[in-house]
């Protein structure tokens, strides 16, 4: 998989207090008081260590963002574009992306535990050394997605193709799929007997 990186330079350090133009900006601490951002683009940011907490994010498209060591637990992402974009130790609990068009992102040290992907798609996304335990994707158009040591423990992947991903480094305990999803996955020998079950086989 090409995975585009992101494409940031000329960075200033910005305070959210003061920002009306979320561009070229450097986050380093969190805002003072509850700050909405709304119907723009966050363009080229990075954010370090900011706790989301007193943001709220409405109809905000992300393009070229780094973030690093943030906490995004419990926000929601409803009918934007996440391109080019790279989240890096950062704490996803419970957030969801609901009928977004997400390309070109890594998710890597996330814990993402119940994070809901729902319908939109995906393209050119990779999840590396990530927990997705107990988390939801239903009807999500992905195309070329990557799986690297990932945590799918209990997870539920629903009328989601998953054709070709590789599962074999993956932890997939628990999890509840659909045939649909299913087909075409690789997985190791074990997983396959897990799996099995699912299909209603008895392995002796």
């Amino acid at each position: 998989m090409k995975r585009k990186e992101p494409v940031i330079s000329n960075l200033e350090e910005s305070l959210f207090d003061d920002c009306d133009q979320y561009y070229q900006c450097l986050f380093v601490a969190d805002p003072q008081d509850a700050v909405i951002i709304k119907n723009t683009s966050i363009d080229e940011c990075k954010f370090v260590k900011i706790d989301f907490n007193k943001i709220k994010l409405v109809n905000t498209h992300l393009v070229d963002c780094v973030f690093e060591g943030c906490d995004l637990s419990n926000l929601e992402f409803n009918k934007i574009s996440i391109h080019r974009c790279r989240f890096v130790n950062c704490k996803m609990v419970g957030i969801g992306f609901i009928d977004c068009s997400i390309r070109d992102v890594l998710f890597q040290d996330i814990q993402g535990r119940y994070m809901n992907i729902a319908l939109g798609n995906m393209r050119n996304v990779e999840f590396k050394d990530t927990c997705l335990d107990e988390s939801s994707i239903m009807e999500v158009d992905m195309k070329q997605l990557e799986f690297n040591h990932v945590s799918l423990i209990n997870s539920e992947i629903f009328k989601t193709s998953l054709y070709g991903l590789d599962l074999k480094h993956a932890n997939i305990e628990g999890i509840r799929i659909d045939m649909y999803s299913l087909k075409g996955v690789h997985v190791d020998m074990y997983q396959a007997i897990a799996l099995s079950g699912l299909l209603g086989i008895i392995v002796d």
